[in-house]
């Protein structure tokens, strides 16, 4: 159509770089380790990128002037399909960011892998569209005037790109380890320094010891010496002792001799006077006596009364012990009478148990034939199932032969378009419902010939794919309210759970797991997912798993059971909210949407319970770290994952045992931006809420 067409789209990509300082205050996402080593201000670079570029137009093949023109038709043709494929994945990107779609096909080209930053981005995009005036070109001018309408829509939102400038950082990590090395150095010179003077002092304090080991030797032996003199003097001392003590004990006899000679005269003497007094001290004497006769006759009058007492009751216990014995003998013959009742008994209960014993035998044998039979029966039940499983590998094979049929027909039918292929677009909804519809009927095909068990069956087979194409109808199943509680009598939850535990495939995985979450939606389902284990199964498929679509699935399933506030600490327990947090790390919006509605669901049940009186104390999220999470990231997420992170933190702010925690962790600025900035309404009077009826954050805002 346009002789002067290049027929190539140019590019021209210039990068751009400034370097800047900012101060720590301002740094909010710099790395720990970088404010470790460097307190102050840390060098930041501002890095942006220009695009220019022209777009070459699109052509229809039998309007084309070049390949009119030229003789080469074949490889203008091949040019021409290369031309309009890459603008019509430009029209798709275009399309799904005018509608908000959740998946942008920015991968399908290579022109919009190097431009998938100026549209929907943080870029700020200027689109220029160039039309014809001929009535000829009709279509095409429609169609890219369409194209720029659907462009318009698309919004971006500026943002500057900073990054630290780790060229200078490493400059000054390495002034800062070779300052350290050279301090270490001139500490192990003076720690060497220390350790010569030590070893001197060491010899000296060795030698005086030296010569005082010398000194106090010989202080010794004279010590010695004195001691074995002292010694010698005592024994002569002790020798004299001894005979002083003998002469003394000579002149001690003699003296009481002397004694005894003097007290015979005195006695003599005396014993004419003693005569009288003697007399007089016999009949005081006699008296006395007769006074302690007297004593111990009352004491023992009152003894033998006591002696009476005793044995009145003495006999008493005897009588009573006598009527004991004959209590005794009264039990001992009933005790008699009963145990021949028992006998009697037992023998009646034996003969019966025999005779159970002989109906069992008979009723083994009955089972033994009924065993034979079930096992028949399961013969005939695998061959049954082979030829179900066959059966579905055949529907299987259909099923693909119609997708292929049917992506042929859409290639032809985006290879016949013109434009940036807007006509193929404006009927890609209707595509995807026939699609839907045909997958659905597929499947509704599949339950009324094979039936509910025996598609639960096939989860057990040992086919791969068998199995994956079950699991895949089984969640398509569970998407609706009508067959989930079919899904559950049947034992399909069970066996979702028993895969989910022991398969590695991805493909199940992510199928499971979103089956489990079409079956979470369901109240009653939620108690026998979380007492069979699995909130643990699906945080362990998160930890293993690095498909962003099978984390957005077992992200959705734990939001769906974040809604019921008696599974919460279960679910903690569990590891449900750490799984959650964790796969922030993969960056993808839908599982980041995911993550942030099961936050908003926790943090809701659990404000609830908390403002009814049933539950005190801080929240069971600030443990795991949401708070903290929720500080960092809720102005940097897109505004659909922001509503739902903002909601989250203003029913954490309604608790006040919180207040502690949401201070230190720097939120009152963050309620102040949700009351005045916030897009939903609820989340700004809760947060005006908090901030006027709790007094810690009250201190705070004054």
């Amino acid at each position: 159509m346009n002789t002067e067409s290049s027929r190539s789209h140019a590019i021209l990509i210039i990068h751009l770089q400034r370097s800047l300082r900012i101060k720590e205050e301002m740094t909010t996402s710099i790395p720990n380790s970088a404010e470790e080593f460097f307190p102050g201000d840390i060098p930041l670079v501002l890095k942006s990128k220009l695009l220019i570029v022209d777009l070459a137009g699109s052509e229809r093949i039998d309007k084309s002037v070049m390949i009119h023109l030229s003789g080469s038709e074949g490889h203008m043709i091949e040019e021409a399909k290369f031309i309009n494929l890459s603008l019509s994945s430009l029209g798709k990107c275009i399309n799904a960011l005018a509608e908000n779609s959740p998946h942008i096909p920015t991968r399908d080209s290579k022109l919009t892998r190097m431009l998938r930053d100026s549209f929907g981005g943080t870029a700020r995009t200027s689109l220029v569209v160039t039309i014809g005036p001929s009535a000829r070109h009709y279509s095409e001018t429609s169609s890219t005037i369409l194209f720029g309408q659907r462009a318009m829509r698309v919004v971006n939102t500026m943002r500057l790109k900073e990054e630290i400038d780790y060229e200078i950082l490493y400059k000054k990590v390495e002034c800062e380890v070779d300052h350290l090395t050279s301090e270490m150095e001139r500490q192990q010179k003076l720690k060497h320094i220390e350790i010569t003077q030590v070893e001197k002092r060491l010899k000296e304090s060795e030698m005086l010891f030296n010569d005082f080991r010398v000194t106090s030797s010989m202080q010794i032996e004279n010590l010695e010496k004195e001691k074995h003199q002292f010694g010698y003097a005592i024994k002569k001392l002790m020798q004299e002792l001894e005979e002083k003590e003998g002469q003394n004990n000579v002149l001690s006899q003699q003296i009481i001799h002397l004694e005894t000679s003097l007290n015979e005269q005195k006695q003599q003497q005396l014993e004419s006077l003693s005569n009288t007094k003697i007399l007089a001290d016999t009949t005081k004497t006699h008296e006395k006596k007769m006074g302690e006769l007297l004593r111990q006759l009352e004491e023992e009058r009152s003894h033998c009364a006591g002696m009476k007492d005793h044995f009145n009751i003495l006999q008493q216990k005897l009588s009573d012990a006598q009527s004991s014995a004959q209590f005794q003998e009264n039990m001992a013959c009933e005790l008699k009478k009963e145990l021949s009742e028992i006998t009697t008994a037992f023998t009646s209960q034996l003969h019966s148990l025999e005779e159970k014993n002989s109906e069992l035998l008979s009723e083994k044998e009955l089972i033994y034939e009924e065993l034979k039979s079930t096992q028949e029966k399961l013969q005939h039940e695998t061959t049954h199932r082979q030829s179900l499983e066959s059966e579905v590998l055949r529907l299987k094979q259909s099923w693909t032969d119609n997708c292929a049929e049917e992506s042929k027909t859409l290639c032809g039918m985006v290879r016949s378009g013109s434009g940036l292929g807007s006509a193929a677009f404006m009927s890609k909804s209707g595509k995807s419902k026939e699609t839907q519809s045909s997958q659905r009927g597929t499947m509704s095909k599949i339950f009324e010939e094979v039936g509910l068990p025996s598609v639960l069956a096939l989860l057990k087979s040992n086919d791969l794919e068998v199995q994956i194409h079950a699991v895949k109808v089984v969640a398509n199943l569970a998407a609706e309210d009508v067959n989930q509680q079919k899904i559950v009598e049947e034992g399909g939850l069970d066996a979702l759970l028993s895969l989910l535990e022991t398969s590695e495939n991805t493909t199940i995985h992510r199928a499971t797991a979103g089956a489990i979450a079409n079956l979470a939606m369901n109240v009653s389902n939620q108690g026998l997912i979380m007492s069979k284990g699995g909130a643990r199964l699906l945080a362990n498929v998160a930890s293993k798993t690095d498909d962003p679509q099978t984390m957005r699935m077992v992200a959705g399933a734990i939001a769906n059971l974040c809604g019921n506030d008696k599974w919460h600490m279960m679910l903690k327990r569990d590891g449900g909210i750490k799984a959650l947090l964790g796969m922030f790390q993969t960056g993808h919006h839908d599982v980041i949407a995911q993550i942030a509605r099961g936050l908003s669901n926790f943090a809701k049940c659990e404000s609830r319970v908390i403002s009814q009186g049933h539950r005190k104390g801080r929240s069971l999220l600030i443990d795991d770290g949401v708070l903290t999470w929720i500080v960092a990231n809720s102005t940097v997420l897109s505004p659909s994952v922001r509503r739902h992170i903002e909601l989250a933190f203003c029913h954490l702010a309604q608790n006040e045992e919180n207040s502690r925690d949401i201070i230190v962790t720097g939120g009152i600025k963050e309620l102040i931006r949700i009351s005045r900035e916030s897009s939903r309404d609820d989340a700004r009077n809760l947060a005006k809420k908090a901030l006027t009826s709790n007094p810690a954050f009250l201190k705070e805002t004054q």
